[in-house]
């Protein structure tokens, strides 16, 4: 079914996506909401989403993607700056908020959230054996505890900074993707201050003070997790990347943009069962660089581990954890063969072409160009079959990585 701009949520958390995933059968997506809802089953097409279409076009594409734990957004930011969420298999939940506000995380002792326990290994396999099975699925709960989600793991930002290699987190407010502030050590120490507005992304770009290593993650609102606007969502990537784009920092950018979790919508590609905490299912992922092989669609299986695989590969850095020492690093994706390429002027092209039903001017505001609700309709993009695997790219949430959307005017939906 053809989604529009803005869906109901479904449910994506550590159990559900393993009974919609059904020992990898991926029968069994009907069951979100108890079987009471059919949300799962929408997509959205290229003429809805043109400037991502238009990203996977120019650049690179991985169609093998796939999330690095079954879910919910809190547990899955952590992988992307350690490759391992600590046992942690969900973020708060109502009832375990502790004393102050929601999701304080290490401001907070009394807050809690769901962790595997530490497991023997007769333990880790009859729990491995247990994911493979839809109704077996419920009794995983036997192995979990609750746990202050404060903790002390290496990350990457702690190889960077001993290394010398500038690093920056670029986060707008959104109380589930907090990782750092999950990190005792980094949340209560110097490195804090490396966590910055993402409001401060652009004008980092233009003054030229972009650090070598880069997270970038929208406030919540424009993170196109339902029921948000993937519209707006879409304006705030093109809006980033384009500043990326005309910068002198672009001859030397990889930016690798993707979503944090498969926000329960259906798919037909079953992860690899490689450990007790995934894979969970695809995600969406494209390669935007000058050096980005135009078009290319790598098959390879790749998880937010991967990005960090490339960082440690690019910087010389060692493993962080078991995921990230044997994870692809994404170096396919690029040819430095040649001279990096200028950027793509795809997105203006077809802001020029695009039929605006809600506005009619660049830089008309998100409230208009984007309406709630609204179910957008745009002229079909360009867009090579390369890209045709990519057909559901509008998974829900945001989690972007070194830098992540294009033109700086903003994008009406038509």
């Amino acid at each position: 079914m053809r989604a529009k701009d803005q869906t109901p949520d479904v449910e994506h958390h550590f159990l559900p996506a393993l009974h919609s995933m059904d020992g990898g059968r991926m029968d069994c997506f009907n069951t979100m909401w108890n079987g009471t809802k059919l949300q799962s089953y929408v997509q959205y097409h290229r003429d809805q989403i043109p400037a991502y279409w238009a990203y996977a076009t120019h650049y690179a594409l991985a169609d093998h993607f796939f999330s690095s734990i079954y879910g919910p957004s809190g547990p899955e930011h952590l992988w992307t700056f350690a490759a391992t969420s600590d046992r942690f298999v969900d973020h708060e939940r109502p009832g375990q908020f502790g004393t102050g506000l929601d999701r304080e995380y290490c401001d907070d002792p009394a807050e809690r959230a769901y962790s595997f326990r530490k497991l023997t290994p007769a333990q880790q396999a009859t729990a491995f054996q247990m994911e493979e099975h839809y109704f077996e699925v419920g009794r995983l709960t036997r192995y979990w505890i609750t746990r202050w989600p404060c903790i002390n793991i290496p990350v990457l930002p702690d190889e960077l900074s001993a290394h010398g290699i500038s690093w920056m987190d670029y986060r707008g407010h959104n109380p589930y993707a907090q990782p750092l502030r999950q990190i005792e050590h980094i949340w209560h120490g110097p490195l804090r201050s490396h966590e910055v507005s993402d409001a401060r992304f652009i004008p980092d770009v233009l003054a030229g003070r972009l650090p070598s290593v880069s997270w970038l993650v929208p406030y919540v609102g424009l993170s196109e997790h339902p029921p948000s606007s993937v519209c707006e969502g879409e304006n705030w990537t093109v809006r980033v990347i384009d500043a990326v784009m005309r910068s002198p920092e672009w001859k030397s950018t990889a930016i690798v943009l993707t979503w944090d979790d498969f926000g329960g919508f259906y798919d037909h590609v079953a992860p690899p069962h490689v450990d007790l905490y995934g894979l969970g299912p695809r995600v969406p992922a494209l390669v935007i660089s000058p050096w980005s092989r135009a078009g290319f669609v790598d098959h390879t299986v790749f998880e937010f581990s991967s990005v960090l695989k490339m960082i440690e590969r690019i910087w010389g850095l060692q493993p962080l954890a078991a995921r990230d020492r044997v994870a692809s690093d994404m170096m396919d994706a690029f040819d430095f063969a040649g001279s990096p390429r200028p950027p793509d002027p795809a997105p203006a092209e077809l802001l020029d072409r695009s039929v605006r039903r809600w506005g009619t001017q660049r830089g008309v505001p998100f409230s208009e160009a984007c309406p709630p609700g609204a179910s957008i309709e745009r002229r079909p993009s360009s867009a090579s079959s390369a890209t045709a695997s990519c057909e559901r790219c509008g998974s829900p949430t945001g989690s972007r990585t070194r830098g992540t959307s294009s033109r700086s005017s903003r994008w009406p939906c038509t």
